[in-house]
Formats: C-alpha cells, structure tokens, sequence
C-alpha cells in the first residue's frame, strides 16, 4: 500500500520544485519513510490502538531513519529542511497510525520551543538528543482546569535560597508524558507571569506521572497527568527570559497548529482511501458501491476537501519556514480546515460502508476516534474561530482599511 500519495508529491512539487534538494527530501519521504510506515507502524496500528501503547522502540527508530531531524539546525544532527517536507512525511505517519504519529509531532513541537527559545547552553545539552530521537520530548502547558486560556495556569514556581526553582502544581492531558526524558513546562511566577523551563526526571522533590485511561481515540499516544510538589529545578533550565513563557506557548502553538492541519489530513487520507478500496469490494444492487452516482459524488467532495487540507497544511509550513505572512492566522486556518475535514471524511466513510464501516474490523472508525481530538488540541476550533482568526483579519483591515467603493 502507497503511504506516501501522489497528491502529497504534487503539492511539495508546487513549492520546492526549482529547490536543489528537492529530489532528495522527496525520495526519502517516498521510498525510505514509507517503507518504514508500512512495516513498522501501520501493521501494528490496531493492537497499539486496542491496547493503549505507545511503540517507544519504534520512535527512536524514527529517529534513527532520520525522519525526526528534518526541519532543525545541522549543528544539532538536523537537516534543515523546510518545515513542509517534515508535515508531508507527518501526514504519511498519521495514515499508518494516528496516535503514534501525534506522539512524534508533539515530541517535534518540544523540540523545536528549545530550538527557537533556548540559550546555547540549553540547546547543545538537549537538542542533539532530541533531534536524533534517542529522547522523547514532552510540551507541558494544560492543567486541570486551564485548556484553551493558557494564562489561567496556577502551577508556581517560587525560587529558593540558591535561585533554583520549585515547580508546584500538576499538568493535564500531558501527550508523551509517560514517556518523556525532557518536560517543556510552563509556570507561574509571584508576579503573575509564566516562565519557561525544561525538566527531567529524578531531581530533588516530588515529580509523579499517572497515566489517563481509556480515551476515545489516539490511543496509541500515551497521555498523563504530571504532578509536582516542591520539585526542584536548576536556575540555568529557566528558557529565555523570566515571564516569557506565554509568549513561546502561543508561538509554539503556531507550529503546533501547523503539524496538527498535516496529522489530520493524514487521517482524512486513510479513511478515504479504506472507504474507497470498500466501495470497489461491496456487491450491490447488482453492481459494486463504487457503480451508484449519489457514492461517485461523495468521493469526489471528499477528494476535494482532503486536497484542500493538504493544500492549507503545507504551504502554511511553507511560510513558517520563510517566516512570511501573519502565521498565527494561517496556522489557525490551516488547523480548522483540516481537523473539519478530517471528521468529515471519517464519519461519512463509516456511513457509506454501512454496518462495516461501524466495527473495528473495518478499521475505518479508528479514523473517527482519532479525527474527533484534532478539533480539541492545539487550540479548540471554537477558539481559533471566535478570538485568533477574526482578531488577526479585523487587525489586518484596520491598519490598511479598505477605503474605496466600486
């Protein structure tokens, strides 16, 4: 089975074509990480998903392909490829299984807040490792009761008598918690604002990880609670300056929105294409699925949507590389569009394969469990859509207004 789509080469040719590497970023998503994806993740997507593992052996060898460096510094073991090079191969993990793939593209968002916010210091002791896959990264912002308004974190970080700090508070729906060497955590500070840090395990206090069961979808990403008391963190693991952790968390969400718009796209791609090879299986009324106009049709809008997703999520990685445009309005936009898509597609694939696309065997409705999360993170669609989006537009028209009639 193809991983990697001719859809998906079409849309990086558009961007990188006249690129000197371009042949060499597209073989690698083509041959080498596709063949990965189909023997490595895919045949195992269904037990890591039935039983709640995250393949940690099969990470690091991801890393080992090489797929994880793409988009960092070559002084860390990275490739510095464009940012929509790493969202192609993304979407490709994500169609071989979801919740593996959401694992390595938070573990991406990690390292790349320490790549963008670090001093060099923090850079040269944990990137390389990061970067090579050999440790997990984990990016610990939402707490109990504080999703969507990242400024309402009551984990406190009061300094001792040396200047270390003490992290207190506990962390929620924390993706690659059990699992992480290196924490991305966000606190808040005496005077109201949130810092930065990056923790390890097996420092002085309590630090305790409990794993949050049975969730709908995703599955095979592992999420856990963090739980700190009087943990003691070095002063020299303080990312950036004091009170600028809340603006990392909104940029690194940008990224993040960015990978999300791929991972869903990758999810829209797979049940698309499991309702597709069904609707050339099932007989009916004297002729196969595929043979009824009304089934011709919703492929086709399907087909559509998906390309508009990918479309959106690549050329969006595309200028948060260049740095151009307003990313954080594009990334929101990208991210909508392709977590819509991604349920759409889903739920209509399992209503047109009937009573099969409804049970596991069909593996179609792992799609809709998986897709349903992508409105949730990053960011909740209803945020994107009522503050981020139309804030940027309203902005944007008020600094250049639109002065003429015609």
């Amino acid at each position: 089975m193809a991983f990697f789509t001719p859809e998906q080469e079409l849309t990086l040719y558009k961007l990188h074509r006249t690129e000197e590497n371009f042949e060499d970023y597209l073989s690698f998503l083509k041959d080498s990480l596709q063949d990965f994806v189909a023997t490595k993740v895919a045949p195992n997507a269904e037990k890591n998903d039935r039983d709640e593992i995250f393949p940690e052996s099969t990470f690091h060898e991801l890393g080992e392909l090489g797929f994880i460096s793409l988009p960092f510094p070559e002084k860390y073991g990275g490739m510095e490829a464009c940012f929509s090079y790493y969202n192609a191969g993304l979407e490709t993990l994500t169609k071989g299984d979801a919740g593996f793939a959401l694992g390595v593209a938070i573990h991406g968002t990690t390292a790349s807040g320490i790549n963008l916010f670090a001093n060099d210091s923090l850079k040269e002791k944990y990137l390389p490792g990061l970067v090579s896959g050999e440790k997990i990264g984990a990016f610990s912002l939402s707490e109990p009761d504080s999703g969507s308004d990242a400024k309402a974190i009551k984990t406190r970080y009061p300094e001792d008598s040396n200047g270390d700090f003490l992290l207190n508070g506990t962390k929620y729906w924390i993706t690659n918690a059990l699992s992480a060497d290196v924490f991305y955590v966000f606190a808040n500070g005496p005077d109201g604002r949130i810092s930065a840090f990056l923790v390890e395990k097996g420092w002085d206090g309590t630090f305790e990880q409990a794993k949050i069961e049975d969730k709908m979808g995703v599955r095979s990403s592992n999420t856990a609670e963090l739980i700190f008391q009087d943990y003691k963190v070095p002063k020299e693991n303080l990312v950036g300056e004091p009170g600028g952790g809340f603006k990392q968390a909104m940029l690194m969400l940008n990224g993040g929105r960015v990978t999300i718009s791929s991972w869903s796209t990758g999810i829209a791609q797979g049940a698309y294409e499991k309702l597709l090879k069904y609707a050339h299986e099932r007989q009916l009324f004297d002729g196969l699925l595929k043979d009824l106009v009304p089934i011709q049709k919703e492929i086709a809008e399907m087909s559509i949507e998906i390309r508009a997703a990918r479309t959106l999520a690549y050329d969006t990685a595309f200028y948060y590389t260049q740095k151009k445009g307003d990313v954080a309005r594009l990334a929101a936009q990208a991210k909508m569009k392709a977590t819509e898509v991604s349920v759409y597609v889903a739920e209509r694939a399992i209503q047109l394969a009937g009573g099969y696309g409804y049970v596991k065997d069909s593996k179609i409705e792992r799609h809709l469990r998986d897709a349903l999360l992508g409105r949730i993170g990053e960011g909740a669609n209803e945020l994107l859509t009522s503050v981020v989006i139309p804030r940027s537009i309203l902005k944007e028209f008020e600094e250049n207004p639109i002065t003429d009639q015609w």
